[in-house]
């Protein structure tokens, strides 16, 4: 993540920084992307790339995290416009990524890490997302839970563990088979019903 000088610059620059990485990571693998390439997008020294972030890698993660976070960030605010209902404010933050997604640029960088950096974007948004989550429990616990079997933050942790996996397949397959919105949002829906319904007949093992 960014060091703290990068946080006190003004935001046109924070931006023209963003949008050099941005583009940058569009079209070069972390590993083959350069940072002479984006300084000079940027318009800033060598020097002061490395007084905002420590590395490319550090640099490349901050730009990732910032197109995949965006939609995290306001999950409290659909919370509330849900009124608590977990599985309607997930399809309304899909339904904002696969909006984001018809950005060329924003879709070939998430082409990229799909296909490159699987492990290490979800390692790092079940992290962000576990501090969402921790930060709305509250909140979640005023609606009830909309009678879900949840019943400690454990279990809450653990489905949302499980709604992440089936977003992020779900918009893999948008990226990497170019299939459409709308089939994507039908695989998605067969997903959650399986996961809000379960597999197991009543009463056939028990």
């Amino acid at each position: 993540m960014p060091l703290k000088t990068y946080y006190n610059l003004d935001q046109d620059k924070k931006s023209r920084i963003f949008h050099a990485g941005l583009l940058e990571f569009t079209y070069q693998e972390k590993d083959n992307a350069s940072v002479n390439n984006i300084v000079r997008i940027a318009n800033i020294s060598k020097g002061s790339f490395y007084q905002y972030f420590k590395d490319k890698d550090d640099f490349y993660w901050f730009i990732v995290m910032k197109v995949f976070e965006g939609q995290l960030e306001i999950y409290n605010q659909q919370l509330k416009q849900f009124q608590g209902d977990i599985f309607k404010t997930e399809e309304s933050i899909l339904d904002g990524f696969l909006d984001l997604l018809d950005d060329q640029k924003i879709r070939y960088l998430v082409k990229n890490v799909l296909m490159n950096n699987y492990l290490g974007l979800q390692s790092r948004l079940l992290r962000k997302g576990s501090t969402v989550y921790i930060d709305n429990y509250d909140l979640l616990m005023v609606y009830g839970f909309k009678g879900y079997n949840i019943k400690t933050k454990e279990d809450f942790l653990l489905l949302y563990d499980l709604l992440r996996n089936i977003q992020t397949y779900s918009i893999g397959k948008l990226v990497l088979e170019d299939i459409s919105k709308q089939e994507v949002k039908e695989l998605y829906h067969k997903q959650i019903d399986m996961l809000k319904k379960g597999i197991l007949k009543r009463g056939l093992f028990t």
